[in-house]
């Protein structure tokens, strides 16, 4: 199978990209440091000050965070932080953060620490399994030992908090409950459950390690092999084939897991951003002094639903969680809307919210007093559900004035497909995707991924900050704020939209073009990324491929003024001139951005009527 250019080979997989992720140090770039610095300022009280290694290992656990002059703590890092010294800074910091949830506080350093164990654990299984892959060329047993040596040894550095290279030793000593829980960590649970299935409902240990054992062999056999993938008959399309599928998701996941100190380290930020925005936002209505965390009365609301939980009757306290609910959307919603307010400090300082600030205002308040709920995110809106006691499932935005379907009930006959309902709480961090049958968006049904509040709304806000950064032509600070969305959030679209014009920007076009591709891929009825796909393919001279992009985009949403700019440029290029001259016309008349790109467009048509 051929692509535009031909196949494009892969090869088999590489272990090399587990030590470099390994060994990576975040804040060695002054970009990184830059970016870092403006997360701790959007979510307020931490400044962070990069010292020499020398210096920061004097100070000690004890020094790495300090009030300041300005009210503030200063946050002591080294710029050659390594993961697995991460975990005593997102200790301290949630120490602090958390002083009167004492049973929140080990929660993140407790789960660096599980993980590191886990790590340990895997390579002590992988290593145990090594001697049922025979010495051939597929080069299968190499990558199980090299796999086993840098799981063995990056768990043990998490656990210890330094740089541990000990070898694996080939005596695992795994208790049969570690082995399944390895298998499903490599497999998945889910087709970990589906090959157990077909032994039947009693299998023997020995049917169960002759699986583990046929199970392995297979997995890293297929690694071993070369993949390949080729363009697609569309510009946004790559055709991959299933040896490189699997190579790029066990590629892409194990790169996750690695970087999970990096990413809770944020969000011990963000975390603390959440505290000081819930407990000393100033109420609306009221005395600028008089905190809406009072106003509503949390700790008694959290005192009314202790003691109706206490009655044991699920009908009783799902009404009592939803009055509650009620009550905070309401205070919440009264604020004042304004379009980029998500940052908490900004939205403490000056008392507006947009839909993601209402949507963390919200949810925090919720938290405190104890009820479930997920974040729902929606092509350019961000709302939440409620989950009450009776799993029941609510419509909730708090965002001020636009939703007039608050709490309405969200069934499983309203959505697409097979959707469970009754397991919202236990969502995978990839989150969930829904299709409204009947609630639409403009012309289109409504589609929405729901999150762990943590995950979504965090995303959400560095992918505003990306937005922000770009619109100042802090570029290369914008690509971090982009790359940390990604990371935190693989399934949302936008942050790779944002990657790619940036990249776009920097002159960086084939590596836009991939972004472009990956938002796609994640979202193939958003209209955007083809239309940074278009500019940069006709920024490449590839002007057939270009008008295609375009006219995806247009097909997408033929109401965005954009493609129909981009339609007209590529079309001259093309000598076609009276189709390029309606595109023209078309973009002018949905055009309601700055006059820059007006006037531009009103300089095409007189070109080309003069021609």
């Amino acid at each position: 199978m051929e692509g535009k250019n031909g196949p494009e080979m892969g090869s088999s997989f590489k272990t090399d990209f587990v030590n470099q992720t390994v060994e990576k140090t975040p804040f060695t770039t002054t970009p990184a440091k830059d970016f870092f610095a403006k997360w701790c300022e959007i979510n307020d009280s931490i400044v962070p000050q990069f010292i020499s290694r020398e210096e920061w290992e004097q100070r000690g656990i004890l020094g790495i965070l300090e009030k300041n002059d300005q009210q503030k703590q200063t946050l002591f890092l080294p710029s050659d932080l390594h993961l697995w010294e991460m975990i005593d800074v997102i200790k301290t910091v949630d120490h602090d953060t958390l002083v009167n949830s004492p049973e929140k506080r080990d929660e993140r350093a407790d789960k660096i620490k599980k993980l590191g164990q886990t790590f340990e654990k895997a390579g002590l299984y992988l290593s145990e399994y090594l001697p049922n892959f025979k010495e051939n060329n597929d080069g299968s047993k190499q990558i199980v030992q090299n796999l086993a040596n840098e799981f063995y040894q990056y768990g043990l550095s998490l656990q210890h908090k330094e740089q541990v290279t000990s070898k694996t030793p080939k005596d695992s000593n795994l208790s049969l409950e570690d082995k399944t829980k390895m298998d499903e960590w490599f497999l998945g649970k889910d087709i970990y459950q589906k090959r157990i299935s077909r032994l039947g409902k009693n299998p023997t240990k020995e049917q169960l390690e002759e699986t583990r054992k046929t199970t392995l062999q297979s997995y890293f056999k297929a690694l071993s092999k070369e993949g390949y993938k080729t363009d697609g008959k569309k510009p946004w399309e790559t055709k991959i084939g299933p040896i490189q599928h699997l190579q790029d998701n066990t590629k892409r996941q194990i790169i996750k897991v690695i970087e999970t100190p990096e990413a809770e380290m944020k969000t011990a930020i963000y975390r603390r951003g959440v505290e000081k925005l819930v407990t000393e936002m100033k109420s609306y209505v009221l005395s600028e002094q008089t905190r809406l965390y009072d106003v509503l009365g949390i700790g008694q609301l959290k005192q009314e639903l202790k003691e109706v939980k206490n009655t044991n009757d699920i009908t009783q306290i799902s009404a009592k969680e939803l009055e509650i609910a009620k009550k905070i959307q309401k205070a919440v919603s009264s604020f004042p809307y304004e379009k980029y307010s998500n940052n908490p400090s900004e939205m403490i300082k000056n008392r507006f919210i947009n839909c993601v600030g209402s949507s963390i205002l919200g949810g925090g308040l919720l938290d405190k007093v104890g009820i479930k709920y997920l974040h729902m995110d929606l092509i350019k809106h961000s709302a939440t559900v409620l989950i009450t006691s009776d799993k029941r499932v609510y419509l909730q935005d708090f965002t001020p004035g636009v939703c007039d379907i608050n709490y309405e009930e969200i069934t499983s006959n309203m959505l697409e497909g097979n959707i469970d309902l009754n397991n919202l709480t236990n969502i995978p961090d990839s989150g969930i995707n829904i299709v409204f049958k009947n609630w639409t968006d403009g012309d289109k049904q409504l589609r929405a991924n729901l999150f762990n509040s943590e995950i979504g709304l965090q995303s959400h806000i560095l992918n505003n900050t990306g937005f922000v950064l770009t619109n100042l032509g802090r570029n290369e600070e914008a690509l971090e704020a982009y790359k940390q969305a990604i990371i935190v959030d693989s399934k949302e679209a936008a942050p790779y939209n944002g990657l790619g014009n940036v990249l776009s920007d920097l002159g960086r076009n084939e590596e836009a073009l991939e972004a472009y591709k990956q938002a796609i891929s994640v979202d193939q009825k958003w209209g955007f990324p083809y239309n940074g796909l278009g500019n940069v393919l006709t920024n490449l001279g590839r002007n057939e491929e270009a008008l295609e992009a375009y006219k995806q985009a247009i097909i997408v949403d033929s109401k965005e003024a954009a493609p129909y700019n981009g339609l007209g440029n590529v079309l001259t290029n093309l000598g076609r001139n009276e189709e390029a001259l309606e595109a023209f016309e078309t973009f002018i008349k949905l055009w309601k951005g700055n006059e820059y790109h007006l006037n531009r467009a009103k300089k095409e048509i007189e070109k080309l009527k003069q021609k």
